[in-house]
């Protein structure tokens, strides 16, 4: 069992047992993880809609006032092409709109929301018990330029220099080869590569991940602070939620 403090800052120094994840195609060990919020392939049954990603599920918790004016924009993230899609053009969109109150339960509401995937789609379960129970899991946003990106991940400019002096020589070294040959090569050789730097941030998606596999993994349920989301009067495409 992981000793998790959401909302806390962390320095995880890079070693074999930290597992980094970015891209859908990240494989470490032999093992797709395929981890992150946006990432389709997982859906779940919640408040009578499906949901593609849990991404939208979480980006309507921004906008979830009850307003009309609130109910359409989770109308638009959730008839946009992906979570990603949602995130980059809807929320940019309608940023100044995400409601004032928003941080103050946003890590519970994340919780929340994955784990409703967690529980509610086998083939993601699966997936979270195929990671050995000692990894610690981190999402890298080393290179993303939101805002909360040393909130929800963490970074480490060393390793990623590394990873991407090695990506150059491998790319230079199999010229000969096709696009997506090249691909795969870089893709399982970076991501061998793991033990250069210092990892830092909150790793708030990452600690969620760990929190979740050990619930299944135990048969438990994590500890969610129902009372905090429920004073927040949250509201999903025109319900309100009760926890």
């Amino acid at each position: 069992m992981h000793n998790i403090i959401l909302g806390q800052h962390e320095v995880y120094p890079a070693t074999p047992n930290v597992w980094s994840f970015k891209q859908v195609n990240d494989i470490v060990n032999g093992i797709n993880l395929r981890l992150s919020n946006m990432v389709g392939g997982f859906p779940f049954e919640f408040n009578g809609t499906t949901w593609r990603d849990s991404e939208r599920l979480y980006l309507c918790g921004e906008y979830s006032d009850g307003t009309q004016r609130h109910q359409f924009i989770q109308e638009q993230l959730m008839g946009s092409t992906s979570g990603y899609a949602a995130k980059r053009f809807v929320k940019s969109k309608f940023r100044k709109e995400v409601r004032e109150d928003f941080p103050t339960f946003r890590l519970q509401w994340m919780l929340f929301c994955m784990w409703q995937k967690c529980k509610l789609n086998r083939d993601f379960q699966r997936l979270l018990l195929s990671i050995p129970e000692g990894v610690t899991l981190v999402e890298n946003t080393t290179t993303d330029k939101w805002e909360s990106a040393e909130i929800w991940g963490c970074k480490n400019l060393e390793l990623h220099n590394k990873r991407t002096e090695l990506k150059n020589a491998l790319i230079s070294q199999h010229q000969g080869l096709k696009k997506n040959e090249i691909d795969i090569i870089v893709n399982l050789e970076t991501n061998k590569v793991n033990d250069v730097g210092e990892w830092r941030g909150q790793n708030n998606i990452g600690k969620i991940l760990m929190t979740c596999r050990d619930c299944i993994a135990n048969g438990t349920e994590p500890l969610i602070d129902y009372e905090l989301l429920n004073n927040a009067n949250i509201h999903i495409l025109g319900k309100k939620l009760t926890f």
